[in-house]
């Protein structure tokens, strides 16, 4: 948006701090209250939490935007951002993967070259690990696979001490270079799918909350990612590692469903609507 000329506010729901992130701060906003001084031309909402919604959507704005997986119901928004093509409501959506948001380390990367043997398998759920999912993950894999290494991604809702015979990777900034470096990634249907697809990674995808499923599908349905239950990943993730062609057609049909530059895309999309 500052690209194209318009200075955004950014509010953390639910933060207890200022987080800076990319050249962002965010500043923490407590929902119980209404933020001092917020008429924006332009709401762009992306949230799970209802209270939150109704409160933001209460207060003097003119448009609204939401991503179609919040709550309650973004058909009452002025603009959808749906990464599926099946969201209905208002006038305007904005829908497919070319609008999959993602930051800048993952805009336009190269095709990548799929190696043989593969050393290491990335296991990640997000910020958090819900139910323990991903240390069982983790867990099995390393169990299964001794002379490969299991790297599990630990953000800042995973608690207690990694699992023994787990690489971990501690709140890291970025994912691109673990993905990168990975032969196969496991991962819930959120935010690191996509990056996993735009890094071209061969990505085996356990739901992990029901708003994932859409966006799982919607990878799902060109062959760029294989969705599983989290007891058929131990024996997905063998027959990827096994399979170097079908890890290379993974990678190929992912790198050309995702190239990271929705963000930049929906941003235009915006500022031209508020221009008219």
């Amino acid at each position: 948006m500052r690209e194209e000329g318009i200075e955004p506010q950014t509010l953390g729901l639910g933060a207890n701090e200022a987080i800076d992130l990319d050249g962002l701060s965010w500043e923490p906003w407590d929902s119980s209250t209404s933020p001092a001084g917020l008429e924006p031309d332009l709401l762009v909402l992306d949230t799970y939490e209802r209270d939150d919604w109704a409160r933001l959507a209460a207060t003097p704005h003119g448009r609204l935007v939401a991503f179609a997986d919040a709550l309650p119901d973004p058909a009452g928004a002025d603009v959808v951002i749906a990464l599926d093509d099946g969201a209905e409501g208002p006038a305007r959506v904005l829908s497919g993967l070319r609008f999959a948001c993602l930051r800048r380390d993952f805009w336009d990367l190269a095709p990548r070259q799929v190696e043989e043997p593969p050393e290491t398998v990335l296991v990640t759920t997000g910020g958090g690990d819900p139910g323990g999912l991903g240390e069982r993950i983790a867990v099995r894999l390393g169990e299964r696979f001794a002379a490969i290494r299991i790297e599990l991604v630990r953000g800042p809702g995973f608690d207690g001490e990694p699992p023994p015979g787990v690489t971990a990777i501690e709140r890291p900034r970025s994912l691109l270079e673990p993905l990168r470096r990975a032969g196969v990634v496991v991962c819930a249907g959120g935010q690191t799918m996509l990056e996993a697809a735009a890094a071209g990674t061969p990505a085996v995808v356990v739901e992990a909350a029901p708003n994932q499923r859409r966006q799982i599908a919607a990878l799902a349905v060109s062959g760029a990612v294989l969705p599983v239950s989290e007891d058929e990943v131990p024996s997905t993730v063998e027959r990827l590692l096994g399979s170097p062609e079908l890890r290379a057609d993974l990678s190929r049909r992912a790198h050309e469903a995702v190239d990271g530059r929705g963000a930049r895309r929906i941003a235009r999309e915006l500022a031209a609507l508020e221009r008219r």
